[in-house]
């Protein structure tokens, strides 16, 4: 979604949400253990969005940019995070004084109140008066590590995708996506719609399937 907005305020919705959506797999296989992270997404998706919008960029290259723009937000996450847990102090405090009013309006402001000020300004200010330093920056780049990000670019989604597969693997899931594989390597279709229905009905008759037997197990027992 963050792909769409940035696209739709430069004008150009459906590249930006195709941006976003490439950006978003590679992402697909990462873990946030203890709010501890190794990327910030907010800044990759929109910033990378961004650069790649304003400067012309291919949609591969644009991927290989948002990791390292990603990198760089983790520091604005971590003093997200460093700032928002003084908030759990200040609503302990209230608590024992019985102040539940206090402890709303730091609930539903506190929070969102760092995130404007850490993440969504920032980034408003960069979108605001850097089209003109990255439109520099990227004219700078030669040609052949343009083609090298672009590459590298190409490998991220598959590189999400199998770290989603890694976490999510099954062999009796195995033929599923075997079958998936086979369709679009030899019917050479890019629709995904089609690719989703077919994923969607196979749910269905497996979960119905998997119900009829735990029933009937029930009912033997």
């Amino acid at each position: 979604m963050a792909g769409f907005w940035v696209g739709l305020i430069y004008g150009d919705p459906v590249q930006g949400t195709i941006i976003g959506a490439t950006i978003n797999v590679s992402y697909m296989g990462w873990i946030s253990a203890g709010g501890a992270n190794a990327s910030d997404l907010y800044w990759a998706g929109l910033l990378g969005t961004f650069v790649a919008i304003q400067g012309g960029m291919s949609i591969d290259t644009s991927v290989a940019f948002a990791v390292p723009i990603g990198l760089l937000g983790n520091y604005v996450h971590v003093a997200y995070m460093t700032i928002a847990s003084l908030w759990p102090v200040k609503m302990d405090a209230l608590a024992a004084k019985g102040n539940w009013r206090g402890i709303r309006r730091i609930q539903f402001l506190g929070g969102p109140a760092i995130v404007l000020v850490l993440r969504a300004l920032p980034v408003f200010l960069i979108a605001l008066y850097g089209s003109e330093f990255i439109q520099t920056m990227i004219n700078s780049i030669p040609t052949w590590a343009m083609n090298g990000l672009a590459a590298v670019g190409k490998m991220l989604p598959a590189l999400g995708m199998s770290m989603l597969m890694k976490f999510m693997y099954k062999k009796a899931l195995l033929p599923f996506f075997v079958l998936g594989f086979g369709i679009a390597a030899y019917s050479g279709m890019t629709d995904l719609l089609l690719y989703a229905l077919v994923g969607v009905c196979l749910a269905v008759i497996l979960i119905k399937i998997g119900f009829n037997n735990d029933t009937e197990q029930e009912g033997a027992e």
